[in-house]
Order: C-alpha cells, then structure tokens, then sequence
C-alpha cells in the first residue's frame, strides 16, 4: 500500500466534528474529554482556521465508512451528546451527502446524445458570455487576478498550460503539503461517493485555459491564474472542513477571489471562512448544484454568490440546482473542458464535453477575474472594502447579465452572465449595492429555506407543524439540529418532504431513516 492509498484508508473511516467555543479547547474540558473518551477512539483536536480561537475540528477514527447512513447517525448523535456538555456553543457533523442522483460518467460522455445541439463548437459558451467583446474592453484578458480554486488539485495538461496555474501558493488541504497534484485515483476503485479526478484540471481550463481554439481550450480568462487547492476528491465535498481551510489558504495568500466548484450540505466553518474572505474584500462564488434541485451549501449561503447551469440558446440544463438562492446562470451544459479519459484504468488527456453547475460557476469566475482586472483589485477593495462583493453582485445581476426570452428568474437568476455588460456597467456607489436574494441574515431557518427554495415564513411554518413547536423553543430547536436538518434535506427525499408538509403524522408513517440521531429521531416521533 503507497502512501496515498494508506491515506485514503484512513480518511474513509475518520469522523469529523465542528464546535464553537470562547474558551480555549486545545486542552478540552473535562465533560467534553469524557464524552470524546467514550465515543470517538483516538480523537484530537485542533484549531480550524488560521488566527482563530473561537472554532474547532474535533477528528477521530470510527469503524462506520464515510457516506454510509450509519456513519451519519454515528456523526450526528455525537454531535448531540457534545452540545449536552454545554462546552461549545455549536456543534455540527462534517460529514458528505451521497445523493446527487447521477453518476459523474454521466456528466463527461464522450457520447454526443448526452449535450445539446450547438455545443459541438468549442467555443460556443464563451460566445454565449460575449467573452471576445468583454476582451477588447480587457486585453490583458485578467492579468494579475489569482483565483483561489478548491477543489481536487491540478495536473499539468497538455491543454490547459502551465501558465495558468500558480503553483507558489498552492496547497494541498488533504495531505497537509504545498504540492496541490491531483493522484487521479481510478474512479473505478475509489472509495468516494461520485469520484471525478481530474475535476480541478477541467474546471480550472473554463476559467484560464491557455490552448488552442483548435488543440486545447481558452478559458474565460487566460490571463489570469489558478491557485490549486487540493480539498476535495470527488465532486461533492467530502470534508467542508477541508473546503474551509482551502478558502481560509485563498485569503491568507492574498487571492483576489475564489470558484468552488463542488457542494455539499454546509458546515458552519466553511461559512465563517467565506465571510472571513468576504470581509477581506474578495469574490466567493459557489456551483447552484446538480441533480438535486435544491441548492446546495456553500452556494446557497447569503455570503456567498450562486451559479446555475445552462445551455446553448441560453436554455437552462434540467439538471442544474435551482431556486431563490441562485443569483445568474452561465453555461454548463455540454462545455468543453480539458481533463481526463480513462482508458484500462490509466488516466488520458484529452478534450470532452462536459456538465455540470461547476462549469457554469467557472464561466462567472473567470467573468468577475476579467472585472477585477479592468477596474483594478486594489482600486475597488479601497472604495468597497468589505461590501466589494455585494457591488459585483449588482452590476453582474444587472449590466452584467443578460435575460433570455421566457426566463426564469424566480430559479434561475437574473440572467446568463455577460462579461462585455459587466466590464462596460458604471461602478456603482459604495452605498448602492444588492444584499444577496434570501437575506442577509445569519439566522438558521433563513439558511436552510434558501436550500430548499422555500420562503422563510414557510419553512419556518412547516417546521412549527413538524417539530409541535412555536417561537423561541421552535427557533432553538431549529439552531440544535441545523445540520442534521441540512444533511436530511439532502439526503433522505421522503423526510425532506415530510419536513416541508408540516405534517407530524407524515413523519411518524415514514420511520426513522437509519441516519438519524436518536436526539432527533424523538424530536418527531
């Protein structure tokens, strides 16, 4: 066994959970050591993010295999008996979701039946994003823009360009290394739940592929760079907590913005790290999802822009994640894109079509890097500071994005991202900005109505029914078991729809899904 296959055997049974405290935790309180003592074997803990003493990453080691509902269950009842210790203010399980429908060979046939007519063009979404007339207003075409990109690392493809990549500052979250090289683990033999190596390499050829129109693709921004982050190895997130060190890495390494191009059910310190992004006066845009519906986190997080998925014709794909939460959409349906065929097992590179939301967020990352470069990062984080992100939210919902005829706003966005309507909009004032759609609130019912697309006075109406609850028990109810509600939201459709139905007897009749913690399992039962 090499050293990467003795990793992955680790990481397939490590057990993950997130706390909150004001007091110091690297030497853990008696009540929390007990509880750490008899349930997960092994355990450390350690700060989650640089220059922070308020959140924490508790790991241990569990016989359960990630992504099994038993491994959830075994996550989510720890969480319970932490927050029964009163040391922590918040606790949350950092744990995958598996139900994303598809499979990934699905997303990158070769199989021309799988994409729309007129993809067959290369270069067809970067017309569709007016790239060539965003470029005469930007001819260094993002020089200077350094993208953070977490997701499963980089590989020097033939297509793609070595230029493009930022290889001084990259990190490799996984490992805990600086050499973000993804291994392009077979898929066949991968123990993740929808593996896809390779998937850094194609999304990074959308945002700053250095090729050829002919041999190779040009990305939205090829002036720009990539910052591989090596965080993911699949295309959900496996680890939020490594997502939120990754963007954590972005920041303190002075990346001008970050494309996160998997998603997941959230995890509160991947939420603490965008805002800490943010409040630096970065971009952070997310993918919307694929084959859920629902948006998924980080995307449907308030601080953090989302991206659907469409198609040529400005048709959207009918897999793409939508909602609310969704601030525009670009192309994502039958992009091509540089990455890898497997072929006996051995990785090839090569140019393929492919889909997915990640594409579509790669579109509007490389869009917002030509943005930067035209008015100057410096010049725009010294007038909009903190609140930057909010002033590209309104001239990209704007200027920015053009709408198709019989569009969809309510689950689509504004519009399909216009790179030329966004480098030509007037900047506007400091005080002139869009909040993001679904407010800006840090509340837990406004987070997971964003998710699920539903209004906050709804959710919080079916909850209410569900739960037997009213006012301040509702909402302390909701704050206890906010990521288990994200992770059934995701991952269990009859629950979810049971949440949503308001109905106590609906619940009742559809048992206990093996994924549940007892604490909540009694909570509607």
């Amino acid at each position: 066994m090499d050293g990467n296959d003795a990793g992955t055997a680790q990481r397939v049974h490590e057990l993950r959970i997130g706390l909150e405290s004001s007091q110091p935790l690297s030497t853990p309180p008696g009540p929390l050591r007990e509880v750490l003592d008899g349930s997960l074997p092994g355990w450390r803990i350690d700060t989650l993010l640089t220059d922070d003493s308020e959140l924490w990453l508790i790991r241990g080691r569990v016989d359960e295999h990630v992504g099994t509902p038993e491994y959830a269950r075994r996550a989510h009842t720890l969480v319970q008996e932490i927050l029964t210790t009163g040391v922590a203010s918040r606790a949350e399980a950092d744990l995958p979701v598996t139900a994303f429908g598809r499979s990934v060979d699905a997303l990158r046939s070769s199989d021309a039946a799988e994409f729309p007519p007129g993809s067959e063009v290369r270069r067809w979404a970067r017309d569709a994003i007016r790239c060539d007339d965003a470029w005469s207003i930007e001819p260094t075409r993002g020089a200077g823009i350094r993208i953070g990109h977490p997701d499963t690392g980089y590989t020097v493809h033939p297509r793609l360009g070595r230029d493009a990549l930022d290889l001084e500052t990259d990190r490799d979250l996984i490992d805990d290394d600086d050499d973000a090289l993804d291994p392009l683990m077979d898929p066949d033999h991968s123990p993740w739940p929808l593996p896809f190596p390779g998937h850094g390499t194609t999304t990074a050829s959308v945002m700053a592929g250095q090729g050829t129109e002919e041999r190779g693709i040009v990305g939205v921004a090829p002036g720009s760079r990539v910052v591989p982050l090596r965080a993911v190895e699949s295309v959900v997130q496996l680890f939020d907590s490594d997502v939120a060190r990754a963007v954590d890495h972005a920041r303190s390494t002075g990346c001008d913005l970050v494309s996160i191009s998997v998603g997941g059910k959230g995890f509160f310190g991947l939420r603490a790290a965008i805002q800490r992004a943010v409040d630096a006066g970065m971009l952070v845009m997310a993918a919307a999802g694929n084959n859920v519906r629902i948006v998924v986190a980080p995307a449907s997080y308030p601080n953090c822009l989302a991206v659907a998925a469409t198609g040529p014709d400005g048709q959207p794909w009918p897999e793409s994640s939508r909602g609310r939460a969704v601030d525009v959409s670009a192309p994502g349906w039958g992009v091509h894109v540089a990455g890898y065929e497997w072929v006996d097992g051995t990785p090839h590179a090569s140019v393929f079509r492919s889909s997915g939301s990640s594409y579509a967020v790669a579109h509007v990352a490389g869009a917002a890097a030509l943005w930067l470069a035209h008015h100057g990062p410096e010049a725009l984080r010294a007038r909009y500071g903190a609140g930057l992100q909010d002033a590209f939210r309104r001239v990209l919902v704007t200027a920015g994005s053009r709408v198709p005829e019989g569009w969809d706003a309510g689950d689509f966005g504004s519009g399909i991202v216009d790179a030329a309507g966004l480098l030509a909009a007037t900047l506007p004032s400091p005080d002139d900005t869009i909040p993001r759609r679904g407010g800006a609130v840090d509340a837990p019912i406004t987070r997971l109505a964003a998710m699920v697309n539903e209004s906050e006075t709804d959710l919080e109406t079916a909850l209410a029914g569900w739960f037997g609850l009213a006012g301040p028990e509702l909402r302390s109810t909701v704050a206890r078991f906010e990521g288990e509600l994200a992770f059934h939201l995701v991952e269990e459709p009859a629950l979810r729809a049971s949440i949503l139905s308001g109905s106590r007897t609906r619940a009742a009749r559809i048992g206990v899904p093996a994924s549940c913690s007892p604490a909540f399992a009694a909570t509607f039962l």
